[in-house]
Formats: structure tokens, C-alpha cells, sequence
């Protein structure tokens, strides 16, 4: 299978997901991108940094997670090496409202919902949860307010919706049946305005990447291997 770029979600740290890469990583090469912990002035620009982290011989897959759909759909767009497009609870236009404003003028605000989560994530039994909640709780502690800021605005404001019609590689979009950040409406938008997309519905919420690393991985390959042509 081609190898395998991955871009987290929303607080840009890929090596937050290394359960989930190495998983991948038993199909193909996996490289995770991380964001700088900073503003970097444009959606676009979060493109151009993802791209320079990639190997230049590699014709890569994209598997995004959440706020990374954004930068990949971009990336796919300009890259004629890219192979297919892989969206994990991806959207293609602010999916959150008014949310999303408002956590550009208060990104204390933004790190609210997530940190929530990572509380009720601390108190869970379930070991690889409590983990990632503290993880979590660091990592968007540490990510400063511009930062913060900025995604929340790109997410406001951006629809790649016309460059997702236009692609025309295999693209796969991973919904997760209990994610209470990307909606119905959210889901169903980014269908229709993806040509002839594979649907992958999978249990879990909005961080399963996270939190069911294994099974999600398994089963974005075991899909990738039909979308895909056998490669030697």
C-alpha cells in the first residue's frame, strides 16, 4: 500500500496519536506531521508546512483528522503524488456554529469543550482514556492563545468544499457513530460535496483515533487495500 501521511486533529501534536500510527504502520510506512506552536497566518500555510514534512519521492495517502481535513484538502488539491484522501470525523465548512467564532475572540473559550473531555476522560476505567485526557489537557494547556485563536478562525471561516468536488482520487470519509463535535449536518454536507466517496462508519466519539487506535487503524487499511491498487 502507498505510504501513509497522517495530520492530527485540532491541537496539531501527531505524537499524540502514536498508538494509532503504529497501528497503521503494520500496512505501510506511516509519517506523522506536527504544527508549530504558533500561528502560522493562513490555512494555506498549514499546507505548505504539512507538505515540506513529507518525503519527496513518497505519492503519498492523507489520512486527516478533524481540524487536518482542512490542510489535506488543500494538500490533495495541488499534489498530483497524493493517492487518496482518508477524512477522520473531517468536515468541509465551520462545523460548530457560532462556537467557532466565538472561540477565535476567546480561544480560552476554544480549550474549553476539549479540556471537559479530558476531565471526563481522567476519570474513566479505561486506561488508554485516562491517557489521553491528560495528554490532551497538556498539550492544548501549552499551545499558545494566537494559536488557539487562529484554528478556531480557519475553521469559521474556510469551506474546501470546491476542492474536495474536485479531486478526483479515492477519497474515504471516517465517521465516528457517537461524535458530538461533528454533527449530521456536518457529515452529510461533507458527503455531497466529495466525489463518489466511500463512506467507513465506525464506533466511538470524535477522539477515537485516540481512544481505539487499533480497531480504527484496522479498519482505515483493510479499506485503503480495496480502494487502492496492489503495489509491489
Amino acid at each position: 500500500m502507498s505510504p501513509i501521511v497522517f495530520l492530527p486533529g485540532f491541537d496539531g501534536d501527531a505524537q499524540l496519536r502514536q498508538e494509532f500510527m503504529d497501528a497503521l504502520a503494520t500496512s505501510a510506512p506511516v509519517r506523522g506531521v506536527s504544527y508549530p506552536g504558533r500561528a502560522l497566518g493562513s490555512l494555506d500555510q498549514y499546507r505548505v508546512h504539512a507538505m515540506a514534512q513529507a518525503p519527496e519521492d513518497w505519492e503519498p495517502v492523507l489520512v486527516a483528522e478533524s481540524f487536518s481535513g482542512l490542510v489535506a484538502a488543500l494538500w490533495a488539491a495541488v499534489d498530483s503524488r497524493v493517492q487518496a484522501l482518508v477524512l477522520c470525523g473531517g468536515f468541509a465548512r465551520n462545523p460548530v456554529g457560532f462556537a467557532a467564532s466565538a472561540g477565535a475572540s476567546l480561544p480560552a473559550l476554544a480549550k474549553l469543550g476539549p479540556a471537559l473531555f479530558g476531565a471526563a476522560a481522567r476519570m474513566s476505567r479505561e486506561p488508554r482514556r485516562r491517557r489521553w485526557g491528560k495528554a490532551l489537557g497538556r498539550t492544548l494547556g501549552a499551545l499558545p492563545a494566537a494559536a488557539v485563536a487562529e484554528r478556531m478562525r480557519l475553521i469559521a471561516a474556510e469551506d474546501v468544499g470546491e476542492r474536495l468536488a474536485g479531486l478526483r482520487i479515492p477519497v474515504l470519509l471516517v465517521h465516528f457513530d457517537s461524535d458530538r463535535v461533528i454533527g449530521p449536518r456536518a457529515r452529510s454536507h461533507l458527503e455531497s460535496v466529495c466525489h463518489n466517496a466511500q463512506v467507513l462508519r465506525l464506533p466511538g466519539p470524535h477522539f477515537s483515533l485516540e481512544t481505539r487506535p487499533t480497531e480504527c487503524a484496522d479498519a482505515i487499511a483493510a479499506r485503503l487495500r480495496g480502494l487502492l491498487p496492489t503495489r509491489p
